[in-house]
């Protein structure tokens, strides 16, 4: 029996019969609404970056055509330069002028003498030997070793230039020396051989 004089409703009723549920959303994860955000810091500078190759691509087409265009007038201008240039400098240079060798016939009667200016004993002997063996008829060998410092090469000496073409005899007999001119050194015959370690028998 009700504790009250009222007729029971339905907020009487036992708890034991069904209880209305209500409706309820879910609630919405944070990161979702970052989703726009990064849309737009990802697509925009997409979309910017295509445009500008896109401009890009046809600028250079633009000038590399043009810069094509000009350059062909200035690789045959720097061409004729080079051309002009190689052959100034072609011009420029000196021609070089040939030895003259010593005119007249040698004097194979002329006298010689041979020093030996080396550590090399009997070089002066054997020299004197092919000297005699090449026709000449007037050959002194000096005995001892030629003490002077100079020459510092093989040389052979003339007193004048008579005996030009006789001392390039010599040489051309010896295969090797050096042509001086030089009555000073050439004292005791006309013609004077100073043997040096250069010196090849």
């Amino acid at each position: 029996m009700s504790r009250y004089d009222y007729p029971d409703d339905e907020f009487d009723a036992d708890d034991d019969g069904p209880v209305p549920v209500g409706v309820h959303r879910a609630q919405i994860p944070a990161w979702r609404s970052w989703i726009p955000l990064l849309a737009i810091l990802i697509i925009v500078p997409l979309l910017a970056w295509g445009a500008v190759g896109l401009l890009g691509r046809h600028a250079d087409g633009s000038s590399g055509a043009s810069t094509a265009t000009a350059a062909v007038p200035a690789d045959d201008s720097a061409d004729d330069a080079a051309q002009g240039g190689g052959e100034e400098q072609a011009t420029a240079e000196p021609t070089a002028q040939p030895t003259e060798e010593p005119t007249g016939n040698a004097d194979f009667t002329t006298g010689i003498t041979v020093h030996n200016g080396t550590n090399t004993t009997g070089l002066a002997t054997r020299t004197g030997d092919k000297l005699s063996n090449a026709g000449f008829t007037s050959v002194t060998v000096s005995q001892g070793v030629y003490s002077a410092t100079e020459p510092a090469n093989t040389t052979v000496y003339y007193a004048s230039a008579d005996q030009a073409a006789t001392a390039q005899a010599v040489v051309d007999a010896l295969g090797s020396g050096e042509l001086v001119e030089s009555a000073a050194e050439a004292q005791s015959n006309p013609i004077v051989v100073v043997l040096r370690s250069d010196y090849q028998e």
